[in-house]
């Protein structure tokens, strides 16, 4: 948007485009556009005001279709959705049509439902997207393009490279040729360099790779991510259940799952929604968003009220105790969305297996009582120098304060670890246990264990 940090050379583009549309200096303004890269044409067209930034889309839409339809794929996702859902359905479609399927069904897929029906209609010339947007959200069926370049087995060298030498443009991927049998399952790989360097009579069979890597169309699309990722592919074939070809994965849209999985993971730590991104101008949605995060959190501190209440009512020593509560709590709470956030990490990345959870929870623990320790004997030092004596011994509240911190900071260490592995054998996002209602369930824990032991402590030696 105008306003926001630019570079100079975006800047100077953006300031450019608008001088030329504002004088309606269409010559000049394709000229510019010939020489700009879709992606700084994107960047310059963000920072626009809305009224140039609609009159500049026209333009494109108008006289140069496939710059249009290469700029709107770069685009950031606030303004693509805005453009998608503001564009008249006609010009909308017109620059779908030229877009790789996994690009344009990215774009459809978040429209309001009356509008995509609107637009599906449209572009009935291109069934592969309507197909695709049958394929559950955020797995490779989803994701996949269809633009992609395929072999039969049985050829041979020689007739390989004749097919790709007629090779249409619009492939995504040729540094891997993807073999199929007749009935067009998946049946090996093969690198451009392999084909190249091979004698031009050798079968395509008797040189390629037949056990290729590759995903259903019902596969996560993290999985599809870690996969690349694991066999350093440029891409990867996405098979449906008869192992039948339908498409591939390349790593561009691989870096975008990554980022987006990474964003999506950060919004659910923070209690949050990548929506808002969607709805910043409109604080209200903001709100209906954030809402049924904290609701949780914000009902848990009834739970703490009444227990509070409760403790009042029942331990004459209370008002001596609950003044040392929060430093016991924020410092186990805050340890425990350490280790919770380090656990859903290292869940999200593949990089801790099954057999090693017991490993990892007892070395988090061991963290956790160490660092307990440390702040147990600050805090026991802290709460001797604040409490002079009187109702309790000194001794008693400040050994309270040091044991309660030192084993509630071990437990929260150790449930912040477990809290993501147990999210994630019910099959949700480990993610969410960073929300804030970890914090509060780690108050409800500390304030807990901390009365249990002022009560032992009083019962004991006071």
């Amino acid at each position: 948007m105008e306003g926001e940090m630019t570079s100079p050379k975006i800047a100077f583009i953006a300031e450019s485009m608008k001088k030329f549309i504002r004088r309606r200096a269409f010559g000049n303004l394709a000229n510019l556009l010939s020489k700009v890269h879709p992606s700084e044409l994107a960047d310059a067209i963000e920072a626009l005001k809305p009224i140039d930034q609609s009159a500049i889309l026209d333009f494109l839409i108008e006289k140069h279709k496939e710059m249009a339809a290469d700029m709107f794929v770069e685009l950031k996702e606030q303004l693509q959705h805005k453009f998608a859902e503001e564009l008249e359905a006609e010009k909308l479609a017109s620059i779908l049509r030229l877009m790789n399927s996994d690009d344009a069904v990215s774009i459809i897929e978040d429209l309001p439902e009356d509008r995509k029906t609107a637009i599906l209609n449209l572009i009935q010339d291109t069934p592969q997207v309507e197909e695709q947007l049958l394929y559950a959200d955020d797995t490779a069926g989803r994701i996949m393009t269809t633009d992609y370049f395929s072999l039969q087995d049985g050829l041979t060298v020689k007739e390989a490279i004749e097919q790709l030498q007629k090779l249409e443009e619009k492939a995504e991927m040729v540094f891997y040729l993807y073999l199929v049998d007749e009935e067009n399952r998946l049946s090996g790989v093969l690198s451009l360099r392999q084909l190249l360097l091979s004698t031009p009579g050798t079968h395509l069979k008797d040189i390629m790779n037949n056990r290729p890597i590759s995903v259903n169309v019902d596969t996560d699309q993290e999985e599809v991510a870690s996969l690349v990722s694991q066999y350093d592919l440029l891409a990867i074939p996405v098979v449906d259940h008869d192992r039948v070809l339908v498409g591939i994965i390349t790593v561009d849209d691989v870096i975008d799952i990554i980022r987006e999985e990474a964003e999506e993971d950060f919004y659910r730590m923070a209690g949050t929604s990548e929506e808002e991104i969607l709805h910043r101008g409109n604080p209200w949605k903001i709100v209906k968003i954030r809402i049924p995060w904290l609701l949780p959190a914000f009902l848990s501190t009834f739970v703490v009220a009444f227990m509070l209440d409760y403790i009042k009512g029942s331990f004459a020593y209370f008002a001596l105790f609950v003044v040392f509560m929060p430093m016991i709590n924020a410092t186990a709470g805050n340890i425990g969305v350490q280790s919770t956030t380090i656990m859903a990490r290292e869940l999200a990345l593949d990089r801790i297996q099954e057999s090693k959870w017991a490993t990892l929870l007892w070395s988090q623990f061991r963290i956790g009582f160490i660092i307990g320790l440390i702040f147990g004997i600050i805090g026991f030092g802290f709460s001797y120098a604040l409490y002079p004596g009187g109702q309790v011994p000194r001794l008693v509240l400040s050994g309270s304060v040091g044991a309660a911190m030192l084993i509630a900071v071990s437990i929260s260490s150790a449930y912040g670890t477990l809290l993501p592995v147990f999210l994630k054998r019910l099959g949700l996002d480990p993610a969410v246990s960073t929300t804030p209602f970890v914090s509060s369930s780690n108050d409800i824990m500390g304030m807990i264990i901390y009365f249990s032991v002022a009560f032992a402590g009083i019962h004991f030696f006071g």
